[in-house]
């Protein structure tokens, strides 16, 4: 097939291992075809200034600029716009990079050896790629975004700063909880499907968490509730928490800060009580010995003993001996160190004494 004098005339695609601009592409085809900037303006219907500054990647390029260089030379508007996109885009880059300095502050709020420790950030990278990669990690283009996206729970971390918490560290253990729910395959959530699939999930305690755990996250998942397990981070007494992701989309989020699977358990049907009642709660963090200025964490407390116990919890307050739980456990078909928990809890420090033999301790490695 013979070429045109147009085909003939026009350079081989240029490659490069660097990234090409529009200008220089442009500058490029000029200089091969021999086409002064000034006549290209006249043929494209642009003025000289204006296609001077395209030239030179002063100003970003128009998609009516575009089509119409594709007119008169040929270049697939479609590839210059690419170009341009590209250019933009590391413009804009370089100019996000020169702001992470003024985030220094932010940035200082956070232990950096938990951060290196959970691979948030880079241990030997510079401050701003630091900076960079936090903000990655909570998925939020500046600090700002943080303390939206982590407001409600910010305030949970005030009201319970008598306990010494460190918010910051409260606030990547959650975020580690969302990563972890948002590999989960996920049915959509249907609050009475959940509400009846709790009914039955008691009988799990039975064996080790380590063994029925996964089981839990599977069958949970499929009525649309994530469940994971992220261990407690050294600066939070968070024991549990429940976030919703979006409005159909509510984690459950569980740690082993109570040393016995009983714990665990009871957490994770508190929190499925706040799941049902509270879901206008973006966040819901337990912190151990915090309090109950509204009513919720009581409510969420005896639906828990509820479920669990299969609505005997005043039956079990009338126990008195660890034989006497472990039959009881035994005719409820559920681990007796769910009961003994509880009634521990209920009696204190003798209550400690006479049931902890019935618990079971928890393998937090098995877990993670």
């Amino acid at each position: 097939m013979t070429k045109s004098p147009a085909q003939s005339a026009r350079p081989a695609p240029l490659l490069h291992d660097y990234e090409v601009t529009p200008g220089e592409y442009l500058r490029a085809e000029l200089r091969a075809r021999g086409i002064s900037q000034a006549d290209l303006a006249v043929r494209a219907g642009v003025s000289t200034k204006h296609l001077n500054q395209v030239v030179q990647d002063v100003v970003p390029l128009s998609p009516d600029t575009a089509l119409r260089l594709e007119r008169t030379l040929g270049i697939s508007a479609d590839l210059l716009a690419q170009l341009d996109a590209s250019q933009q885009a590391k413009k804009g880059r370089n100019k996000a990079a020169a702001k992470l300095s003024d985030y220094r502050a932010w940035f200082a709020e956070f232990s950096l050896p938990m951060l290196i420790a959970h691979h948030v950030v880079t241990a030997k990278a510079s401050v701003e790629h630091q900076i960079e990669e936090l903000l990655a990690f909570f998925g939020v283009a500046e600090p700002s975004g943080y303390e939206k996206m982590y407001a409600e729970s910010l305030q949970s971390f005030r009201r319970a700063q008598h306990l010494n918490i460190d918010a910051q560290t409260t606030a990547v253990w959650l975020r580690l909880a969302e990563r972890r729910a948002e590999t989960l395959d996920l049915a959509p959530y249907v609050k009475n499907d959940f509400a009846a699939l709790l009914t039955e999930l008691p009988k799990l305690t039975l064996e080790p968490l380590a063994q029925s755990f996964p089981l839990l996250q599977q069958r949970c998942s499929a009525v649309g509730v994530a469940v994971v397990y992220t261990p407690s981070l050294t600066g939070t007494r968070a024991s549990a928490a429940v976030r919703w992701l979006g409005p159909e989309r509510p984690v459950i989020a569980l740690t082993g800060r109570g040393r016995y699977e009983d714990s665990v358990w009871f957490s994770f049907f508190h929190e499925s009580g706040h799941v049902l009642y509270h879901p206008k709660r973006k966040s819901v963090i337990e912190f151990e010995g915090g309090d109950d200025g509204d009513g919720a964490e009581t409510l969420a407390n005896n639906f828990a003993k509820k479920v669990l116990l299969s609505g005997r919890a005043k039956e079990l307050s009338t126990l008195t001996t660890a034989a006497e739980v472990r039959a009881f456990a035994e005719d409820l078909g559920i681990h007796p160190g769910i009961p003994g928990g509880i009634r521990a809890y209920e009696i204190g420090n003798e209550g400690f004494r006479t049931f902890t033999k019935l618990r079971r301790k928890l393998d937090d490695a098995a877990l993670t």
